[in-house]
């Protein structure tokens, strides 16, 4: 009995702490999200899109884009986004737009996202290259410097 309730306890923290986690990690995105996207802008710019956006904002962008498919509650999602934003604003010519795909289920479901986090760059409308899992900072740089210079292997 005893044993039973101190692993439901044990439980119950570690979903406060993944909630209060998923908090923090939305009030950061807060920011990105405000900002608006024109698919006619230059590079190196972070964006948060909803499904509805998809089609203008990656499609039809103008500007090659990295597509981080992402869960708030993923944990190597959270280690990967800075360095992602990062590696793009470093860059300039590619923008990155992040999509929650607890938000975007048929997005998600188009691009057969099993894994998180999962990210795709896409030129001129169409996947060009992708990756699942957590990378180092060299090889996520190597990865959008590639997407500029068409130097990515097609799907």
């Amino acid at each position: 009995m005893l044993a039973s309730l101190t692993k439901t306890t044990s439980m119950f923290r570690a979903v406060s702490l993944a909630r209060a986690q998923g908090s923090i990690f939305r009030a950061a995105n807060s920011s990105i999200a405000a900002q608006r996207y024109n698919s006619t802008s230059s590079g190196g710019k972070v964006f948060e899109i909803k499904q509805s956006e998809f089609e203008e904002k990656v499609l039809e962008s103008k500007v090659p884009t990295v597509v981080d498919f992402y869960a708030p509650w993923c944990q190597p999602c959270k280690m990967l986004a800075p360095l992602l934003s990062k590696a793009v604003e470093k860059n300039g010519q590619v923008n990155l737009v992040k999509v929650n795909i607890d938000e975007s289920l048929e997005l998600a479901h188009d691009y057969r996202i099993t894994s998180l986090p999962t990210v795709m760059a896409f030129r001129d409308g169409e996947p060009v290259s992708a990756f699942i899992g957590m990378r180092p900072a060299a090889a996520i740089e190597q990865f959008v410097n590639d997407v500029v210079t068409n130097n990515t292997p097609s799907k």
